[in-house]
């Protein structure tokens, strides 16, 4: 009787799953709404988790490898202080890095911008008279081109015209975007104090975690969750760490082959290249972009140059470095590396390419735990070692 009522339950939740699963898909577009509605309104919450989980793989090693001896120590007053010592450590290094990166690429740029606007008229002169030297090639007469000439005076008087009859929905616009901007900055700054709210409060947030999964999920069930849950941190802190040194490695190698070349700007732009490369596969192509532009203002020769370097350096750099330093730092073979971000950035653009590598890393463990579990099973006697 007990066995029969056990199916009855087994197939009554397996057909309630299938009605749900069958109305979901018969209403995908509401639930995709919904969906992004509830990540929209929990968004700092959510960004605030992300920025708590990479800066603790910095906050670990600060625990574990540089001020351990605090957290070993008798008295109390002195283990209470490692954490808030290392939350402001990894909160001043954060900032740190952040404002070098800034004070490395905002003066380049203004340069750039600077030299291009001086030189702009002289850029359009060398235009024409290229063009005008490839119609001669051909004979055709330099009147055939339009006039392209700018009338300056016409142009400001143009543009004072639309803003005054423009202004209310100029100035609607305006408020509009400000208010984005504002509360864009002002969920950052939640999510930055939640970020560090996690990480000062983590081991009391993960006891209430597991005691509530505990008091809801069966033990064997809780016991696979901790599991997999346990693996996929490593799996992302491991990724996390492996895509930094294969960023400064990129940013590097970028520096010392401008340097060696003879390509303008080579701080400034090995800067956006270590910091583009941290997005796989649209942000080399904005690395790129940037650079081959801040280059193409002083020199387009040099700039054709450059995207052929930075080509073959990104071409090394996916076939040999990538696979070996992230691969290594999460414990997959190189081939496996390449694959996980071209499905997951074929299945889920720059998200799933960020994530392919640790959910494969993953499901690599799981799949090499189920088929040492499953030899096990088979071969009994070889766990005893063949002993009689």
């Amino acid at each position: 009787m007990n066995f029969d009522k056990k199916n009855l339950q087994k197939t009554l939740l397996l057909i309630a799953v299938g009605v749900i699963l069958f109305a979901v898909a018969q209403n995908i577009r509401i639930v995709t709404g919904w969906f992004w509605w509830v990540i929209r309104l929990f968004s700092p919450v959510i960004n605030g988790l992300c920025i708590a989980f990479v800066l603790n793989v910095l906050l670990k090693r600060l625990e574990e490898n540089v001020f351990f001896f605090l957290r070993k120590s008798k008295k109390a007053f002195v283990r209470n202080l490692c954490r808030p010592l290392c939350l402001f450590l990894t909160l001043l290094i954060s900032l740190s890095i952040v404002s070098l990166l800034l004070l490395v690429i905002i003066p380049g740029l203004v340069e750039t911008f600077t030299y291009l606007a001086e030189n702009l008229p002289l850029y359009l002169n060398q235009v024409m008279a290229w063009i005008e030297g490839r119609l001669a090639a051909f004979n055709i007469a330099s009147d055939a081109l339009p006039d392209i000439s700018i009338d300056w005076g016409k142009a400001l008087s143009n543009f004072a015209a639309y803003f005054t009859n423009g202004s209310g929905q100029f100035f609607g616009e305006a408020i509009v975007l400000t208010a984005s901007i504002f509360n864009g900055i002002i969920n950052a700054i939640f999510s930055i104090i939640i970020a560090f709210y996690v990480l000062a409060k983590k081991e009391s947030i993960g006891r209430f975690v597991k005691k509530t999964i505990d008091s809801f999920v069966p033990p064997k069930i809780a016991f696979k969750i901790y599991h997999i849950a346990g693996l996929t941190g490593n799996a992302f802190s491991d990724f996390i760490t492996g895509q930094l040194m294969e960023s400064v490695i990129l940013g590097v190698l970028c520096f010392v082959g401008m340097v060696i070349f003879g390509f303008p700007n080579a701080g400034v732009i090995s800067v956006v290249i270590c910091i583009t490369s941290l997005v796989p596969m649209v942000g080399a192509i904005l690395g790129e972009i940037i650079g081959a532009f801040l280059i193409l203002l002083i020199s387009p020769f040099k700039a054709f140059l450059f995207l052929v370097f930075i080509l073959v350096l990104h071409q090394i750099d996916d076939s040999f470095i990538y696979p070996k330093v992230v691969g290594k730092s999460v414990g997959l073979p190189g081939l496996l590396v390449l694959s996980a971000v071209l499905v997951g950035g074929n299945a889920a653009g720059v998200v799933g390419a960020l994530a392919g590598v640790p959910v494969c890393a993953v499901l690599y463990v799981l799949l090499k735990e189920a088929i040492e579990k499953r030899t096990q099973c088979n071969n009994p006697e070889k766990e005893g070692g063949g002993e009689e």
